[in-house]
């Protein structure tokens, strides 16, 4: 989107002639006129001091009579698509009036017009010339009318102002007669206005409601080849106070760009804000365009600029309000603007803006038996950890390829390690190919197939996901910390999934191909033969599954996918599916609520994992940039017709990139998360209980992670989360580890004895010390993109008291062959650290 102002300057055909400097910019403000030539009076061809300027559609310049004799400047534009024209006192240090910060002046201009005109204002700061606003928008008339306003206190850091009224329609404009001057009037509405206080300069925004005789702090911008008219209507929503009126834009003829109403970047009007705090907009609206969005701004040093497009609006024939949280405020902004936009045919009508300070979220009170503690680790990583796989000795593989970063990819640097958590060391490992972006997932024998990945970076001109994928496919061997090839997939995938079967195969598809197209080749790894089967050989749905689908392994063998993905929509229909991978058959399953906002969202199979049910938490649209939401709904896979349902939303902002891991306790943390595409980090956490479906609040990593952030579960019953990669492409290379409320609620049981094996339907005698109540099973996490869709809890019933008999389950499909975390809980739902049992 681009700005809907510029400085750049359209000089007319007659040469500017400069003049020496007449004025003392350090005693400027004392002089009861500012501006040079303001009667335009004064050059030859040209008035000095002054410059012809505007965007968009062209104009014609001319002189023409003055006010009182003398001469004039009129522009006419023919045939208005976009943009405007405007005279306006020149931008340069001879001419453009010097002003003093905190200070109000006095600007007017006299004017005659076939349609409406604004006062518009620049100003200088050692970052150059930037927009400052309009000061409002005066009528079409035939007979010199003045155009005047009182600006709102100066800006610390500007030098000069710059200005002048601005046509932007069909029609003529003809000014004379500009003058500047210093005042200490109170302006009627200013902070200082005792009959007519508004609050200081703050999230107030002024006049919201557009009423009669206000201040104007609703302005229209836009760009681009369309037609567009503007009027105020009194049509409003309910909520509206008596006198409200709103803005109505109607678009015609559009072929490029767009028109906005947005908060006037006037001081005074754009409400100023504090970086690093997050804040809720609000607007109205009504639009029939099918192209409607929410759209911010931002004001730093250097000026205005555009921010970021807050969330897609729905055309809608009735008053609807929007309320979105804003990403983080960077650091050096200190003022926003917000609005509607339309990019299409259509009418839209707006007004009754508001900001607010979001809420901070209380951190929880309590001891660290009720809300765990977070330690953050000293040492840093040496890879950045996109990809993070808990290894059958308890070590931790992270793997990074090229880490989202061109000049490595470029320069062939592929990158691993290997964390081991005990003693906080780090083996770096040589990669042979760009794994960024792969799938990966712990193969029976306890090695990690890693497949798919990066073939190559967009170019230049190429949007953010237009990568291509690879079809390179290797393991990693934790007995020598080696990579080792197999053959290459069928495809090349970029966001693949990877889901291992009750057979220990595994699975695969999705993501992005070698063209940078969506692929719907599904793919099959023989783990037997440590080779992907050729395309023909492997059942086809053809179907485009998204990038990273979250796709699950259910008891009775066929496939759940979930709704959760990264990048854009969610799969048309209801958004998740039953799928029988082995018939190539799909059905929808209905409830799931917000399908196209679940981008980048959460998801597990509830433990135990005999009771079927997924959760799906939080999630947003990176590509609209939509903020966050905070629902959850869980589906009961075991029920003869399958649905989610909602259950208690996450506590905190809405979010999307939530780590959401099982617990050994059979509970469920979800941690960290954004509330906007790599931005706005929320700092929240709580823990889930399947047995009630309500979530506790618990203490906060002190660590904000959003995108390419990932979460495993470590032997000892600890979560470590790694990793953080925001909009500016910086990694946090810090690790932060989760101590859950169960390792402060006394002894821990202890698992005296076990076998290292175990067979599918085998009763095997457990040794332990402690009350345990009950035993089970955890898959090895391999995670990315907040995705691991292998990651289980399998109950194991028990018997017995001294020695416990632990009963394994017959169903390959509920228990996948590999490595498991043998732990067992004891009467208090205190867990015992785990021993490493192999199931085939």
């Amino acid at each position: 989107m681009r700005r809907t102002r510029t400085t750049a300057l359209v000089v007319a055909t007659a040469a500017l002639a400069l003049v020496p400097s007449v004025l003392d910019p350090g005693s400027a403000v004392a002089a009861e006129e500012l501006v040079v030539n303001g009667a335009l009076e004064t050059g030859e061809g040209w008035p000095t001091c002054f410059t012809a300027a505007g965007w968009g559609s062209e104009g014609a310049w001319s002189l023409a009579p003055g006010r009182g004799g003398g001469r004039a400047v009129t522009v006419a534009i023919a045939d208005h698509v976009s943009g405007d024209r405007k005279l306006l006192t020149s931008e340069v240090e001879a001419c453009a009036p010097a002003v003093v910060a905190g200070e109000r002046y006095d600007l007017a201009a006299w004017y005659t017009s076939t349609a409406p005109a604004s006062l518009t204002v620049f100003r200088q700061s050692a970052q150059g010339w930037s927009y400052w606003g309009d000061l409002g928008v005066q009528p079409a008339s035939a007979a010199w009318r003045r155009a005047g306003a009182t600006t709102p206190p100066v800006p610390e850091g500007t030098l000069r102002l710059a200005f002048g009224l601005s046509l932007g329609a069909t029609g003529s404009l003809t000014t004379d007669d500009y003058s500047a001057a210093r005042t200490t009037a109170v302006v009627p509405g200013d902070p200082g206005d005792p009959q007519n206080p508004v609050p200081p300069i703050g999230v107030a925004i002024d006049n919201p409601w557009l009423l009669a005789g206000g201040r104007e702090c609703l302005m229209v911008a836009g760009w681009g080849q369309n037609a567009v008219e503007r009027t105020y209507s009194t049509d409003v929503p309910d909520d509206a106070p008596a006198g409200a009126r709103s803005l109505a834009l109607s678009m015609t003829g559009h072929v490029s760009g767009d028109v906005k109403a947005i908060v006037s970047e006037t001081v005074g009007c754009a409400p100023a804000v504090e970086a690093g705090v997050l804040y809720e907009a609000t607007i109205r609206y009504r639009s029939t365009s099918a192209a409607t969005t929410m759209t911010a701004f931002k004001h730093d040093a250097a000026g205005w600029s555009y921010w970021t497009d807050l969330a897609p609006l729905p055309a809608t024939t009735g008053w609807e309000g929007r309320t979105v949280t804003l990403p983080e405020i960077p650091a050096g902004v200190d003022r926003v603007s917000f609005g509607v936009a339309i990019a299409a045919d259509g009418e839209l009508l707006t007004t009754g803006p508001e900001l607010a300070r979001a809420e901070e979220e209380p951190v929880p009170g309590g001891e660290a038996a009720q809300l765990g503690r977070w330690d953050v680790q000293a040492r840093e990583m040496p890879v950045r950890a996109m990809h993070t796989t808990l290894l059958s000795d308890g070590r931790v593989l992270l793997v990074a390829g090229s880490g989202n970063d061109r000049s490595r990819f470029d320069a062939g640097s592929f990158t691993a390690a290997v964390w081991d958590p005990t003693e906080d060391t780090y083996l770096e490992i040589d990669v042979p190919y760009d794994m960024f972006c792969s799938g990966h997932l712990t193969l029976p024998d306890g090695k990690v197939l890693i497949s798919g990945g990066t073939q190559s970076y967009p170019g230049e001109d190429d949007g953010p996901t237009t990568f291509d994928g690879t079809d390179a496919s290797y393991y990693f061997d934790p007995a020598d910390d080696t990579f080792h090839p197999t053959s290459d997939m069928a495809g090349a995938h970029w966001y693949p999934t990877l889901t291992k079967l009750g057979n220990g195969d595994v699975w695969a598809a999705g993501g992005i191909d070698e063209k940078a197209e969506g692929t719907v080749v599904t793919e099959m790894f023989d783990t037997a033969a440590m080779r992907w089967l050729p395309t023909a050989e492997v059942p086809q749905t053809w179907s485009y599954w998204g990038t990273y689908p979250h796709m699950y392994l259910m008891d009775d063998g066929m496939l759940f996918y979930a709704g959760a993905h990264t990048f854009g929509n969610g799969l048309p229909g209801t958004g998740a599916s039953l799928y029988d991978w082995r018939t190539a058959q799909i059905w929808d399953v209905p409830g799931l609520r917000a399908k196209d906002l679940r981008d980048q969202a959460a998801s597990v199979l509830l433990p135990p994992a005999q009771d079927q049910r997924v959760l799906i938490v939080g999630g947003g649209h990176t590509e609209a940039n939509a903020a966050g939401i905070s629902l959850s709904d869980v589906i009961d896979l075991s029920d003869p017709a399958p649905a989610y349902t909602p259950v208690g939303d996450l506590p905190g902002p809405g979010k999307t990139y939530v780590n959401l891991v099982n617990l050994p306790d059979r509970t469920v943390l979800a941690a960290n998360g954004a509330t906007h595409n790599r931005a706005g980090e929320v700092r929240t956490a709580a823990l889930f209980d399947p047995g009630t479906d309500v979530w506790t609040p618990v203490v906060p990593d002190p660590v904000g992670r959003s995108y390419h952030s990932t979460a495993v579960v470590l032997a000892d019953g600890r979560v470590a989360v790694f990793g953080a990669n925001p909009g500016n492409n910086s990694y946090e290379m810090r690790v932060s580890l989760y101590s859950p409320p169960y390792l402060f609620g006394g002894e821990r049981p202890t698992i005296v004895a076990a076998p290292a094996s175990v067979t599918y339907g085998q009763g095997f005698a457990l040794e332990v010390d402690g009350d345990v109540a009950s035993a089970s099973l955890m898959s090895p996490m391999s995670s990315t993109h907040q995705t691991d869709t292998n990651a289980r809890l399998v109950d194991l019933p028990v018997a017995g008291e001294d020695v416990l008999t632990a009963q394994v389950p017959d169903n390959p499909d509920l228990l996948p062959p590999g490595p498991y975390m043998l732990t067992v809980l004891d009467t208090a739902g205190i867990p015992s650290v785990a021993r490493w049992v192999w199931v085939a």
